[in-house]
């Protein structure tokens, strides 16, 4: 499974309490790329990387470069010939779990307190923990009180690697 080589650095690097580099990381691993060149990219197409990434920004992203992208609610549905991109909700602490709070005071809180992880075969990856088996990510789940709202369904395809230079 390919782990893009900055991971580290660059999750230490963007590591905050309300964002970090989780969507780009994501991006890296489905364009098999460092994470600084994903954000080369980004900027590249006229984003700005403000320590966190939207669902519209990351599918944007996929589909200048190529990948066919469905947005999914519901149960997932596993395909060899697909990455997924599952968006991971942490709940707070609040009495209001429900959808648009999710235990956070606003709904603006509880978008903050989000994550991206990628899913493909039978293994998904998180920025902060690396690759694991799939069969673990509801105790992955459980253990951060994370629940995967949606995902994203991407479509593979052939990778041309293109470096930007800053």
């Amino acid at each position: 499974m390919f782990t893009p080589p900055d991971n580290k650095e660059m999750t230490k690097r963007y590591r905050k309490d309300k964002g970090g580099i989780c969507g780009q990381a994501c991006l890296a691993v489905i364009r098999r790329d460092t994470i600084k060149n994903i954000l080369n990219m980004w900027r590249r197409q006229g984003l700005e990387f403000k320590g966190y990434s939207g669902w519209k920004q990351l599918i944007g992203f996929l589909r200048v470069y190529g990948h066919n992208v469905k947005q999914c609610r519901g149960t997932f549905q596993y395909s060899p010939s697909q990455f997924y991109i599952a968006r991971v909700q942490w709940i707070g602490d609040m009495p209001n779990k429900d959808k648009p709070f999710y235990g956070w005071k606003h709904w603006t809180e509880a978008s903050a307190h989000t994550h991206f992880i990628v899913l493909e075969r039978s293994m998904f990856f998180c920025n902060e923990t690396g690759w694991d088996d799939y069969l673990n990510l509801t105790k992955y789940l459980q253990a951060n009180n994370g629940i995967i709202t949606s995902y994203l369904e991407i479509e593979k395809v052939e990778v041309h690697h293109v470096t930007v230079q800053t």
